[in-house]
């Protein structure tokens, strides 16, 4: 049978929308691998270089990688030896003038160790130095070679020692600093001749050796350098073992002496003046110190240096500054460790053989409990007492034991979980947590990646995830947070994959930007991950030049170290700022930076302090969604406003031309409504975001495709609840509609009359029942199902039923455990609670109203079946000759048509729950933030869906049911006319044409199940099919 012309809709919509998802399709970015074309001659790779003192290697190369590689070269060729490779010969190869050659010695520590990550470490480490010395205006001497030469320290070590030398370029030559004077300022520009030094070959006094290689030097070249610009220590050990050495008991006082003598060996003069920069070594000085409180002076780890005429510049920050910042994070995310009254649960997991992995977990658990002294002693009943507070020395000094308070859950491992060992020399056995093909374990079993043998300890990762369950369900509360402090990035990674799944409640947060972090392949349990840094992945643009972002936070802080070490930015004369040549001004000071990673990198939450006229730029990059002239949020231009509401005016103005129901709904309401609605929208609109603002930097960013924002969660769960008042509003005005049409048809009453007449239906519809007579008149049948419709009858209903429904999900979510809310600041917390919750009441309302008027007509349609129908005389006699039949022959299809024309309009409101619940849902979908499902969530939506659903299906089983009874007495009829006359067969065949136009309705409830609403419901959760059906349907409706 060809479809209705009135279901038809009225917008090819299942096209429209594949056309638009054909555009989008083709917008979406896949990151394709970029590959090289280079081709690579493997032969040219064998041969060895026969250039004097040099060794082949790129300025990104590792510079021991290439030595060694260079070594091995000449073993192959028959070279012997490679004493070419000296000392002297790196003055006597430099680009020398005619005066006195002066140049600055730049010894870099770096990570020595023999497996990959030390390699990228090295990697990384040239990359930034090379990238700020031409940053700088340094030129290398060559940038496809290195030297090297072999260092015999006095303990009878031979240790290779890369160097290159960099030149001042033509922008810091002598002619462009005097010429131009009024540009800049001029600073020394000298060649910096740099050691590449692993910090493990200077043992466990780095002091000591780095003089005995300097003493080296100056034995062995002919020349001096003029400064020592020492870029190290690489660790916080080192720096430790470096106070060690400074120790007041292993020097000599001279109280005419501006700095103490070391002795044994004499350091000065040696290393007498020279300056260190420190980029890596993070710890804090109590950490580094290492002495108990009482023992401990007010002089920072610096003034130990200053004593010894030597001079460290930390020129990053120390943990206890991240852990700061990281506490005061989680408290704009409602997880407070300074209210000792709530205080809530969090878990430290961090290596335990390093200084840096045992300290980190004791640094933020002092901080925290320094902070949540500071904010008891604000109190008003703390005033009076006067206490005073303790310092961050004396909070680590009681924790030194190891033991913290019971809201903290401490846990450690050791460095390297997959077991990965430095390659031998064929190249083979370099992993730890790849079984190799036919190992077995424990009876020929085959090895797999977590079984509890061999170097790989992911099955000691496998137990510690078990232990933190277990110690989660003995504990009072589940974990708010969780910690991963350690220092190995592969570690960290490995540690989230296996929590993240487990823990989806908990808030993960880290230290050190790395963007192997961010890496597509890791953002399943790195996304929304919280990271504190000490830097970011570049600086502010004045000092970053053209360089790219770096890979980790320390490139950048090595980038920017090397700027301050060669003089490029230098601390002003009162020593509160730094400057380039050029005058540009910075602050000298360097706040921690605040990230989240999102799905398409790091994105920057730092809270930064509002920008004053008269204060410097910081030498980080600016939050793009700050303006930096005022350190406030970016508001939506002007322009961009007016534009989306012109595209939201044009489509409205669409919409009413293409719709009919539309276009009179406009017209009744007298130009008054509409505008005053979408009046009222804006205002709400603007008020929600400005509210959101509140928080400023500290709140919650906007972002709609990161998945670090629940902003766009907020978005759907508001147009939920314009939905569900939309759809209170249609349905209504559609039931009105459809009362009028049907009263017309049918000849019943009248709305005012009907509603002058009382009814007491408030104890609920099954109190209607069947007259007991069996037979009704239709008016008055009408009459008692328009008072049960009546907003009065029907609120006293919904509405227990609702808040009795509302009082069932409380007790669910008790019972499993309350959803998270990943807010960032107060005013985020509470508008998205505020518009969740009217979001819920509505959707309940919804739901148990259009479940109200579905159970209103089912119960209309049981009477009917019970009951003889007694239409108006006028409406039978014109239906009668309209079809050309007896007025005794179309009562039962009457009561079909009245059924078919009254649940039109309820199966389509049956859809409305299901629309609500889809949007909550898509809502909480982990793409937009951190949303979880907890069980008791997922029992509350499945019980909406049925409950509506269940609903419809007894609706359309009611309607057959009148149907088939219809049919049942027309067929008796027929059955009863089989024996009359011949005078009988006109009779007979108007029953069997009625019989006929039954069978053959398809309208409401009677459609076929592939047509009807219910279809579409159990459609709509299955995605794009279910999607395309909705709008089809839905376009039939409006």
């Amino acid at each position: 049978m060809a479809e209705p012309k009135g279901d038809q809709p009225k917008l090819p919509l299942a096209a429209l929308l594949a056309l638009l998802l054909a555009a989008v399709s083709s917008l979406i970015i896949y990151q394709v691998p970029i590959k090289t074309s280079r081709p690579i001659d493997k032969e040219a790779e064998k041969s060895a270089s026969v250039v004097r003192d040099r060794v082949q290697s790129r300025l990104w190369q590792d510079p021991f990688e290439a030595v060694a590689t260079h070594i091995q070269k000449e073993k192959a060729a028959g070279d012997r030896g490679h004493g070419h490779h000296t000392s002297p010969g790196l003055v006597e190869g430099a680009d020398t003038a005619k005066e006195a050659f002066r140049f600055r010695l730049m010894p870099v520590f770096v990570d020595g160790s023999p497996y990959a990550s030390g390699v990228e470490s090295r990697l990384r480490d040239r990359y930034a130095l090379v990238s700020a010395l031409g940053a700088a205006g340094y030129l290398p001497e060559s940038g496809e070679s290195i030297r090297f030469f072999e260092w015999k320290s006095t303990a009878g070590v031979t240790t290779v020692v890369p160097a290159e030398w960099f030149v001042p370029g033509p922008r810091l030559s002598k002619s462009d600093q005097v010429d131009a004077p009024e540009k800049g300022r001029a600073y020394d520009a000298q060649p910096i001749l740099v050691l590449w030094l692993k910090e493990q070959d200077l043992g466990a006094k780095p002091l000591h050796a780095l003089t005995d290689l300097l003493r080296y030097l100056k034995t062995e070249m002919s020349t001096t350098p003029s400064a020592y610009r020492v870029l190290g220590p690489r660790t916080s050990g080192s720096l430790s073992a470096m106070l060690e050495e400074l120790k007041p008991n292993s020097a000599v006082e001279n109280p005419n002496a501006e700095c103490r003598e070391v002795i044994q060996p004499v350091l000065s003069p040696v290393l007498k003046g020279a300056e260190w920069y420190s980029s890596w070594a993070t710890a804090a000085d109590p950490v580094l110190l290492d002495e108990p409180s009482g023992r401990q002076t007010d002089r920072p780890v610096e003034h130990r240096f200053t004593s010894a005429c030597l001079s460290v510049i930390r020129t990053i920050g120390s943990d206890d500054a991240l852990a700061s910042e990281l506490v005061l994070e989680l408290q704009r995310r409602k997880i407070d460790l300074t209210a000792p009254s709530e205080m809530p649960h969090i878990a430290l997991i961090s290596e335990w053989d390093t200084l840096y992995g045992r300290s980190l977990p004791r640094t933020f658990v002092a901080v925290a409990n320094r902070l949540a002294e500071e904010a008891a002693a604000k109190k008003p009943e703390a005033a009076a007492q006067k206490t005073p507070a303790r310092t961050l020395a004396q909070h680590m000094d009681a924790l030194r034991a190891e033991q913290y308070p019971n809201w903290v859950h401490r846990y450690s491992y050791l460095a390297g979980l997959d077991g990965e060992l430095p390659p031998k020399e064929n190249g083979k056995d370099a992993g730890g947590a790849k079984g190799k093909p036919g190992d077995t374990w424990l009876g020929g079993a085959p090895l797999v990646e977590d079984v509890p043998v061999g170097r790989s300890q992911l099955d000691y990762l496998r137990r510690l995830v078990e232990q933190l369950k277990q110690e989660e369900s003995t504990s009072d509360g589940e974990f708010k947070a969780i910690g991963v402090l350690g220092s190995d990035v592969y570690d960290k990674l490995m540690i989230l994959q296996a929590l993240r799944k487990n823990f989806p409640h908990a808030l993960f947060f880290t230290t050190d930007l790395d963007s192997r972090l961010t890496h597509s392949s890791q953002l399943p349990w790195t996304r929304n991950l919280v990271v504190a840094s000490h830097f970011g992945l570049e600086l502010d643009p004045r000092l970053q030049t053209p360089i790219p972002p770096f890979r980790d936070s320390y490139q950048t802080a090595l980038f920017y170290s090397v700027l301050r070490a060669v003089g490029y930015l230098r601390v002003s004369s009162d020593k509160t700022r730094l400057e380039l040549p050029d005058r540009t001004q910075f602050s000298t000071e360097v706040l921690p930076r605040l990230y989240e990673v999102g799905r398409h990198g790091a994105i920057d939450l730092s809270p930064d302090p509002l920008h004053r006229a008269d204060a410097p730029a910081s030498i980080h990059l600016p939050r793009p969604d700050v303006d930096p002239a005022s350190g406030a949020l970016r508001l939506p231009s002007i322009r961009a406003i007016g534009l989306l509401l012109l595209a939201a005016g044009l489509m409205f103005c669409c919409a009413v031309l293409i719709n009919s129901e539309l276009w009179v709904l406009c017209l009744r309401s007298r130009g008054g409504g509409l505008p005053l609605l979408s009046l009222l929208t804006g205002f709400i609109a603007v008020g929600l975001l400005g509210s959101a603002m509140l928080d400023g930097t500290g709140g919650e960013p906007f972002s709609f495709t990161d998945g670090i924002s629940v902003w766009p969660t907020a978005s759907l769960r508001l147009l939920a609840f314009v939905l569900c008042v939309v759809f209170f509003a249609h349905s209504w005005w559609r039931l009105w509609e459809s009362d009028r049409a049907l009263m017309r048809r049918f000849r019943l009453p009248r709305l005012d009359a009907v509603l002058s007449r009382p009814f007491r239906s408030w104890i609920g519809i099954h109190r209607w029942l069947p007259p007991l007579a069996g037979h009704a008149e239709a008016r008055e049948l009408w009459h008692e199902y328009r008072l049960l419709g009546a907003w009065q009858e029907r609120a006293r209903r919904v509405v227990p039923q609702a808040a009795v429904y509302g009082l069932f999900g409380v007790v669910l979510m008790v019972q499993f455990g309350f959803p998270v809310m990943p807010c960032r600041g107060h005013a985020c917390f509470t508008l998205n609670y505020i518009i969740l919750g009217v979001s819920v009441v509505t959707m309940t309302l919804l739901m148990f109203y259009v479940v109200d008027a579905t159970r209103l007509c089912r119960r209309l349609i049981f009477i009917m079946i019970k009951t003889t129908i007694e239409w108006p005389s006028r409406t039978l006699a014109r239906e009668a000759k309209k079809l050309g039949v007896d007025e005794a022959h179309i009562h039962e299809w009457l009561g079909v048509q009245f059924i078919a024309a009254r649940t039109q309009v309820i199966s389509t409101m049956i859809y409305y729950p299901f629309v609500i619940v889809f949007l909550m849902a898509v809502a909480r979908h982990s793409y937009f933030d951190r949303w979880d499902f907890p069980a008791g969530l997922l029992a509350i939506f499945t019980l909406n869906a049925l409950y509506a659903f269940g609903n419809g299906v007894y609706l359309r089983r009611s309607a057959e049911l009148a149907k088939r009874e219809a049919l049942d007495q027309l067929k008796r009829r027929l059955k009863d006319l089989a024996d009359e006359p011949s005078l009988k067969r006109n009779t007979r065949g108007q029953v069997e044409r009625m019989v006929e136009l039954i069978e053959q309705t398809q309208e409401g409830a009677f459609l076929p199940f592939t047509r009807h609403p219910l279809f579409g419901a159990i459609a709509l959760p299955t995605g794009g099919t279910g999607l395309v059906f909705l709008l089809e349907y839905l376009a039939t409706l409006w």
